[in-house]
């Protein structure tokens, strides 16, 4: 007995449809507003938080680094 005949599909996009990904890319400054707007919190935690501890240690280490050099 033959092994079944595979069949293939081929997906191809027309050169002459050039709106493929519009939707995608339509509305950016609105929807990164709303996503900022319904985050907030999330992102104060998770993006700012790290930052302002980051500079604040780093100040810090800087401060006790002149002092200890002081004497």
């Amino acid at each position: 007995m033959a092994p079944p005949r595979l069949k293939e599909v081929v997906y191809t996009l027309s050169p002459f449809n050039q709106n493929v990904m519009t939707q995608m890319f339509k509305n950016i400054p609105e929807a990164a507003h709303r996503k900022i707007k319904e985050n907030w919190v999330d992102a104060g935690f998770f993006a700012i938080g790290p930052v302002v501890a980051t500079i604040w240690y780093a100040n810090s280490y800087l401060e006790k680094e002149k002092l200890h050099h002081r004497f």
